[in-house]
């Protein structure tokens, strides 16, 4: 997860994140080949996704868990995306195929939420909703939106040349748009904003 806290990006998870990633595709491959074979060979290649789905599930959970730990430990105010499930699915079905992957992935983004709310009000900390359409798009130095950027992982901006990590572009502009549209009181203290491809102490803000 990337998230950006207006002084500096952060990444959290990053290597748990591609053994998820090369999990699913295993399991992508194994559905897919389950719609071709035998009902006997079917029932083997299910009875082997059974504990690879356990290990995606328990490897997501402990990422959402360190990440809502690190953040409301260290934040007071944390934007987090809405994350529109057919824009997750979307960016899924580049890479996954099976229908039951990419839902997978749908719901471990809304958990990574209640996960992360539940942490807040521990701790009493504030989580706003932020929508992010179009923050990845957009160049963060001259607002310039990139309707090309299709799914490269740097943002090069045509129009001033910037270039900028993809995630790290899209968490510092959710923070931009919701300190922009939000109405909130800061004490003393901090802001923060997170995204997923990124969210009493001092308050501090991060988008995650």
């Amino acid at each position: 997860m990337t998230g950006y806290d207006g002084d500096k990006v952060i990444e959290i998870g990053n290597g748990d994140m591609g053994r998820i990633v090369r999990l699913c595709q295993h399991l992508d491959n194994l559905i897919s080949r389950s719609t071709k074979v035998s009902a006997k060979q079917r029932r083997s290649l299910r009875k082997a996704a059974n504990p690879i789905r356990e290990k995606i599930r328990n490897l997501i959970d402990e990422v959402h868990k360190k990440t809502a730990h690190y953040l409301t430990n260290n934040y007071g105010l944390i934007f987090l995306p809405r994350f529109e499930s057919s824009q997750m699915v979307a960016k899924s079905r580049r890479k996954i195929r099976s229908k039951t992957v990419r839902s997978m992935l749908t719901w471990a983004h809304y958990r990574f939420k209640l996960i992360l709310k539940h942490q807040a009000a521990k701790r009493g900390c504030v989580v706003l909703d932020v929508g992010e359409s179009h923050t990845s798009k957009t160049c963060g130095a001259c607002g310039h939106r990139h309707a090309q950027l299709g799914g490269a992982k740097i943002h090069k901006c045509p129009h001033c040349g910037s270039q900028t990590p993809r995630d790290a572009n899209g968490a510092r502009n959710i923070m931009l748009r919701a300190l922009r549209d939000s109405s909130f009181t800061v004490s003393n203290d901090g802001i923060a904003i997170v995204t997923v491809r990124a969210w009493s102490i001092n308050v501090q803000e991060c988008s995650a």
